[in-house]
């Protein structure tokens, strides 16, 4: 064999090791890969659980992005014609949809609140004295156009100050239905409850408060309502008064407002208490269904939320 042949021989034979050695690292790395995606699949709860958020720090992100530009507390402009509020667009809450929350009962004026939790009943307090059956309600969409209802009928939840109005028909499909925090709500917090909340009262502004504890003393689960430790959120805070009562009280989620309940009492100088519909979910969804059927109110959707 001559020298030239030779070296193609062993060139060959390097070659051929060369194209064994690729194809056991291929092998490996199929494996590998194989493993892992077992791996993977035989704890995705676990990775899942990992990657999940933590609801307080969600939802105090929310607060603190929308606020810092300190913006305007009031929702909507001083009305220019009878029963029309155009929405003030330097209010720090505007990119939030606030069309499902009334801007007026008559005669009562921004006295009672009046929220949607289905497309044809509102969330009202019982204890408010609204006018006898049927009376207005006012509506402004994002087009500040204003959409009036007749409440026709309420009905009390329980022994609650959760009073449910049911509307002469259906609102317009440009009006928010608010979804509201599931009974289970307070396991998705670890030791810390005092999230933010977005109220408002009789003048209409879009006002922060701080989740307090579970308050059971007259007769009914209620929500107690604080001030904020935090500054800038304190900033947009204002204590609870008469006339107050019936007005929404929520906190944002996914950039959407979510329902709790409405004004209920003041509690000392600086607090109050909101009814809680989370712990009345039931009776709520009830009280609905024998007002009219085919309707509840909606839970919101936690499940990319950390439980604790």
């Amino acid at each position: 064999m001559t020298t030239m042949e030779n070296l193609l021989s062993e060139h060959n034979a390097i070659i051929q090791k060369i194209i064994a050695e690729a194809k056991k690292e291929a092998i490996a790395i199929t494996s590998s890969t194989s493993n892992i995606n077992v791996g993977i699949g035989t704890s995705s709860s676990n990775i899942n659980s990992n990657q999940k958020l933590d609801l307080f720090s969600h939802i105090s992100s929310n607060f603190d992005n929308l606020i810092k530009e300190k913006k305007d507390k009031e929702m909507l402009t001083p009305y220019a014609n009878p029963y029309n509020w155009p929405r003030n667009t330097n209010c720090w809450a505007k990119s939030l949809d606030l069309t499902g929350y009334a801007a007026c009962i008559v005669p009562l004026g921004g006295v009672g609140g009046g929220t949607l939790i289905t497309k044809k009943h509102v969330l009202l307090s019982n204890h408010v004295p609204y006018s006898q059956s049927p009376f207005m309600i006012f509506f402004v969409n994002n087009n500040n156009v204003s959409l009036v209802y007749n409440v026709m009928k309420t009905k009390r939840v329980a022994n609650t100050d959760i009073l449910i109005g049911e509307l002469d028909k259906e609102v317009d499909s440009s009006l928010k239905i608010y979804n509201v925090l599931p009974a289970n709500y307070l396991k998705y917090f670890d030791k810390q409850i005092n999230f933010p909340l977005l109220y408002s009262d009789q003048e209409r502004k879009a006002l922060i408060g701080e989740n307090g504890l579970i308050n059971i003393t007259y007769g009914s689960t209620n929500t107690l309502i604080n001030m904020s430790k935090d500054p800038n959120r304190a900033l947009y805070f204002e204590a609870v008064i008469g006339g107050d009562s019936g007005n929404i009280v929520s906190t944002i989620i996914n950039n959407e407002v979510v329902l709790i309940g409405a004004w209920y009492m003041t509690f000392g100088a600086m607090a109050g208490l909101g009814t809680n519909i989370p712990s009345y979910i039931t009776e709520v969804n009830n009280t609905i269904s024998s007002l009219s059927s085919g309707y509840k109110v909606n839970e919101v959707d936690l499940s990319k939320f950390k439980t604790y």
